[in-house]
């Protein structure tokens, strides 16, 4: 396989072959954060108040969409924004920034 470099990148010149090896090479690169920096994030349990009831928006999860139930894990990120611990992993796991302000979770995310 032919490794293309980005810098040289013009899918307008380039073959059929050319354009798959790209579409493998960009297929498997991971844009997301590694399961170790992910464990650093803090993880707490909702508790219902009768105070959050009032802030609707914060009651329930925009990943999967779901009402946060009492003693649910959840994580926060450095932005302060919350969601359930297992949905925001699996979104971290692809995609390291936040899903509602876009902010990057570790801008100093290391190099592979």
């Amino acid at each position: 396989m032919q490794v293309i470099r980005q810098d040289n990148i013009d899918p307008d010149n380039m073959t059929y072959e050319e354009l798959l090896d790209l579409g493998e090479a960009v297929g498997t690169h991971s844009r997301g954060l590694s399961a170790d920096r992910i464990s650093l994030l803090p993880i707490s349990k909702y508790k219902y108040s009768f105070f959050s009831r009032k802030k609707s928006r914060c009651e329930r999860c925009v990943i999967c969409q779901m009402n946060y139930k009492r003693g649910d894990r959840q994580m926060t990120l450095p932005c302060k924004h919350i969601y359930h611990a297992n949905c925001l992993t699996r979104w971290l796991s692809i995609n390291k920034a936040c899903p509602v302000c876009y902010t990057e979770v570790f801008s100093d995310e290391p190099k592979h």
